[in-house]
């Protein structure tokens, strides 16, 4: 007899998924549990046996968009080519990721402004990202690729630089793309930490 399959599997990013959907659309604060069971097609009961309320529903949507993209970046730590090269790969990556959930971040860090639970969770994601980023950047100096340079700040401004084109292309969509900025920016940066002695 074949074991049965986990329902709890299936239901658990179906619900998120029709969650970031109602969220994005409506606002944390205008969306209800009833908006989500419906996108969801599941009873209210079904998603509150998941989930006991938005805010829990909230933090499961932020883990996962910080889980995925801290995975991403850690991949690439490892992985060959040039520093340059991987964190070009790393834009390709999550940018196509964060165009999906773009208003659904801003309210996550609207929300922190309110919600201790989840400024805690996005201030530890960003102390990791900034981590990973510096030891990116560090990479860099120690192969040659780059000069000399304060790595905590090299890495304060690439996030800085993401974030920054992200928040621009939701607000001004029509004249603004993610990608486009950010690989614009990104070479002017890179031109700055170059090691113009390795050249």
């Amino acid at each position: 007899m074949s074991p049965k399959p986990d329902v709890s599997a299936e239901r658990i990013p179906f619900i998120l998924n029709a969650a970031i959907k109602v969220f994005s659309k409506k606002g944390f604060e205008a969306a209800r549990m009833e908006d989500i069971a419906k996108a969801a097609k599941l009873s209210v009961g079904g998603v509150y046996w998941y989930y006991k309320g938005k805010d829990e529903i909230i933090l499961a949507i932020m883990e996962r968009l910080i889980d995925r993209d801290v995975s991403d970046l850690c991949g690439l730590l490892a992985a060959d080519g040039t520093v340059r090269a991987r964190l070009e790969h790393y834009i390709d990556l999550s940018i196509a990721q964060a165009e999906q959930v773009l208003p659904i971040t801003y309210e996550l860090y609207a929300l922190a402004l309110r919600n201790t639970r989840v400024r805690n969770h996005i201030r530890s994601f960003l102390h990791t990202y900034r981590e990973v980023l510096e030891q990116f950047i560090q990479q860099g100096i120690d192969r040659g690729e780059f000069r000399q340079v304060n790595v905590r700040e090299a890495a304060l401004t690439f996030a800085a630089l993401y974030e920054g084109a992200l928040e621009l292309t939701m607000l001004d969509p029509q004249n603004v793309d993610a990608r486009q900025a950010l690989l614009a920016a990104m070479g002017l940066l890179m031109s700055g930490l170059e090691n113009k002695e390795q050249e």
